[in-house]
């Protein structure tokens, strides 16, 4: 149940090339290898190779998330779901009824019931607040209870349901309602004592079901099993109950036909959702989606006051239609949130936001845990930093904190290489080390967080679990085929998705191992893990992507890389801009590098139709611009200033004197690199460029400064004064390039 981080992928712009014009000109072959460049593919936040915006790909210490690039490839973040849900009774509408009297409460009692047939309790609330007696009588401590209860506000529900027992203490309902009421707060010791003071006999499934809930939530699972065997059998709550402790235990085959035993009795949107968590435990999306689009058909056609996919329709202006009581029977906040995680799992983290995006709008204030860990990792306008935040102020919240937000947290921290800040969460909360983190993960983390001060320390944990995991790969291997030749489809199945689980596990590990050594530059070391992980690893497509991402920075392997590239990019060639920008770059490179330029202007063709299309669409698509921007840094690199910063130029398209969004800080960083590289060289006299080629980079970054005046040129993620602008910087470097040049 876990949510986040698309396929992660090694940080891979290499340099860069030559000579001028729009995609559809031809390159000049490079006479040599160019020098590695020092500028890292790295992508602003939650750019992932679904996305058609432009990657800050740019700066290799800024801080953002990507699934691009990133400096960690260990397990990825999690989306999480809701929990299954243990049914409790519902809160009647009890409240007595007011005598008349002289001034005027009768008539607010009778407003008050109106109001409450209409679900405005919060009107109630303010109306019986404004009555003095109503705080300390039977019949206004009653409708006041159940307003809080029904708006949430369980503390205040559980305070007037308290008052009531001291009032009425010969009525047993209302201990029944104070104890809810403190189980709604979280306050499990309390409800429990409050439950145990309860003797009526009409009451005792009630009490029963309410302890067992209570217990459940509290995480004694021992003692909800030992009250669920005093409930009666065969009820739909019992049966959904039963469902829910089986679940914990991770039986999903024997809980999931509890709930389905429960459904048959007529359907509950929360069981419903209970049946798809465990199709989606056991990995099978598909069943787990009917049964969520199920829930999300009711819900539409049963409340349709809570507006569904009112934010995607006015691009989350819609009005927020609160936390009503609604909401939670609809089973829809579970739902979404389940089919955000099944979209993330399958690689489709626009599909996450969208579900996302279909709940009933609801300020943030309003969002539920669950929901806000959820967007905080999927919001495609958050960087790295805002989703730490994120991560951490849910952290702090305690027992309602969704369990996954700690590990998901430090894989962010990991992945951002903060691994000061990872060892200081881990010391901080030791705590929530052993409660929320497997083994597996604490070991893999451990590792990464020892790479930085003792990189032999670290190696030497990583191939522990490397040979640990490479054992048992094997052995289920051998089991599978056992499986096959007995014909045991069963056994098949759990062998199968063993290993496929143990996979999951070596994979990271071994992206770990190997980039160790990316980090220091050292991909020759590199490639060998790749080498010695392709046993298990050769048929997926991150490891396959990375091996080509190696294989690429080596240098002289360009040909081995575009081996592995061209299958990643012919497989969706049909929808071009579904691929990574970095990918394409990457592979136009390796063909020019390897003499093959029609392969790469017939690419670029392809992109360039493709951004056409999507463009009429209002849609901005940059893919084109990232591949000119390496394309042009090449060749810079390389010493042809004159191709390559016409490349630039045509790539940022502010040449011809047109506002561009294209020039920010992650695409300016390259230009003034290239422009700095120019003026280092015609300062030596090492460089010699026509004279309409100085009148183009002079007009260039003319534009760039006409256009960049106001846009920060540093990435930051709080706004700093007299922070420097593109447009300031541009014309220092015109200044410069002028000087040199003896312009007046």
């Amino acid at each position: 149940m876990f949510l986040l981080g698309g396929k992660i992928m090694f940080d891979t712009i290499q340099s860069t090339m030559e000579n001028a014009g729009s995609s559809k000109v031809g390159f000049p072959v490079p006479n040599r290898i160019p020098p590695r460049y020092e500028s890292s593919a790295r992508t602003s936040a939650m750019q992932t190779v679904h996305t058609s915006q432009p990657p800050a790909y740019l700066n290799s210490k800024q801080l953002n998330d990507s699934s691009i690039v990133s400096p960690y490839l260990g397990p990825k973040p999690i989306l999480i779901t809701c929990s299954t849900c243990l049914t409790t009774m519902k809160t009647k509408i009890l409240y007595e009824k007011v005598e008349t009297s002289d001034d005027g409460s009768f008539n607010c009692c009778c407003l008050s019931s109106r109001k409450i047939k209409e679900g405005q309790f919060n009107g109630v609330i303010n109306i019986l607040n404004s009555i003095r007696e109503a705080s300390t009588t039977r019949s206004g401590l009653s409708i006041l209870g159940h307003c809080y209860y029904q708006t949430q506000d369980f503390i205040e529900a559980s305070n007037c349901y308290e008052m009531l027992c001291e009032l009425c203490p010969d009525v047993p309902d209302y201990k029944l309602y104070y104890g809810q009421s403190l189980y709604q707060s979280g306050l499990f010791d309390e409800a429990i004592k409050v439950t145990n003071m309860i003797e009526a006999d009409h009451l005792k499934e009630k009490v029963l079901q309410l302890q067992s809930a209570i217990y459940f939530s509290n995480e004694d699972y021992a003692a909800s099993q030992s009250i669920l065997l005093q409930r009666q059998s065969g009820t739909a709550q019992t049966l959904n109950d039963e469902g829910c402790l089986l679940y914990q235990a991770n039986f999903h085959d024997e809980a999931m036909q509890r709930f389905f035993s429960s459904l048959q009795t007529g359907f509950n949107p929360l069981t419903a959702y209970n049946a798809a968590l465990c199709h989606y435990r056991k990995k099978e999306f598909s069943q787990a989606l009917n049964l969520i689009g199920d829930i999300i058909e009711r819900g539409i056609r049963n409340y349709p006051e809570l507006g569904i996919g009112a934010q995607a329709e006015t691009e989350g202006g819609a009005r927020s239609v609160g936390n009503p009581p609604a909401l939670s029977l609809s089973g829809l906040v579970q739902a979404l949130n389940l089919k955000a995680a099944i979209e993330y799992q399958e690689g489709n983290v626009e599909g996450a936001r969208e579900a996302l995006m279909d709940l009933p709008p609801r300020s943030e204030p309003e969002l539920d845990p669950v929901t806000l860990h959820n967007m905080a990792l999927t919001g495609d306008q958050l960087n790295g930093t805002v989703k730490l935040r994120r991560l951490a102020f849910l952290l702090e919240l305690g027992p309602i904190c969704p369990m996954e937000t700690f590990s998901n947290l430090l894989i962010l921290c990991c992945k951002h290489e903060m691994f000061d800040t990872a060892a200081d969460i881990l010391a901080e909360h030791a705590q929530l080390t052993y409660k929320f983190l497997s083994p597996f993960l604490y070991d893999l983390l451990d590792a990464i967080i020892t790479s930085q001060t003792s990189l032999e320390e670290a190696e030497k944990k990583l191939g522990v679990l490397s040979s640990n995991l490479a054992t048992r790969l094997r052995t289920l291997s051998s089991k599978v085929q056992e499986c096959r030749l007995a014909s045991d489809q069963n056994a098949l199945r759990n062998a199968l998705r063993e290993y496929e689980s143990v996979l999951n596990d070596y994979e990271p590990v071994a992206m770990t191992r190997a980039y160790i050594y990316w980090r220091e530059n050292d991909f020759t070391s590199a490639e060998r893990e790749f080498r010695a992980s392709a046993e298990f690893c050769s048929e997926t497509t991150t490891w396959r992507l990375h091996a080509a991402h190696v294989l690429f920075m080596r240098g002289d392997k360009y040909k081995e890389a575009a081996a592995f590239y061209e299958p990643i990019v012919r497989q969706s060639y049909e929808d071009i801009l579904s691929v990574s920008a970095i990918v394409l770059a990457n592979l136009c490179v390796a063909y020019i590098m390897t003499s093959q330029n029609e392969q790469a202007e017939e690419l670029m063709r392809r992109v360039e139709r493709a951004e056409e299309r999507k463009n009429n669409s209002e849609t901005q698509c940059l893919h084109l611009c990232i591949i000119n921007l390496v394309i042009g840094t090449l060749y810079c690199a390389k010493g042809n200033y004159e191709f390559g910063l016409s490349r630039i130029a045509h790539a940022l398209m502010v040449v011809e004197g047109e506002a561009s969004t294209r020039l920010c800080a992650d695409t300016w960083l390259h230009v003034k690199r290239c422009v700095l590289g120019l003026l280092c060289g015609l300062a030596k006299q090492i460089i010699v460029l026509p004279s309409i080629a100085i009148q183009d980079t002079v007009n260039f970054l003319h534009a760039c400064e006409v256009y960049g005046l106001t846009t920060p040129s540093v990435l930051r993620d709080d706004e700093v004064d007299d922070q420097p602008t593109i447009g300031i910087e541009a014309r220092d470097l015109r200044y410069l390039l002028m000087k040199i040049m003896e312009y007046e």
